[in-house]
């Protein structure tokens, strides 16, 4: 599962609109929309923490870091703007390999 599907699926479970949210972080509709649609892949740490206060869920969630029963087994992947973070795959699936 994609951040956007994440955001998507975790918003919906709220019964919040993309406007709502938007109007709520302080950050465009458009911004939201292409972030949900994969238009958009990168996002700074600040606004990850607003998502994931805003939704209730932690950061790791949203990015993908743990699986869960909807989850694709291939985690979710976005670049974060300003941070030198790499969110591909957890240390413990990178040392299996």
């Amino acid at each position: 599962m994609t951040v956007g599907e994440r955001l998507r699926k975790r918003r919906l479970e709220l019964g919040i609109s993309q406007r709502e949210l938007a109007r709520r972080l302080g950050v465009r509709y458009a911004t939201l929309s292409d972030l949900e649609r994969g238009v958009r892949e990168e996002m700074t740490i600040a606004l990850l923490r607003k998502l994931a206060r805003a939704l209730g869920v932690t950061s790791d969630w949203l990015i993908g870091m743990y699986e869960d029963e909807d989850s694709e087994p291939e985690p979710a992947g976005v670049a974060l703007v300003g941070a030198s973070v790499h969110v591909g795959r957890p240390c413990a699936q990178r040392r299996a390999r």
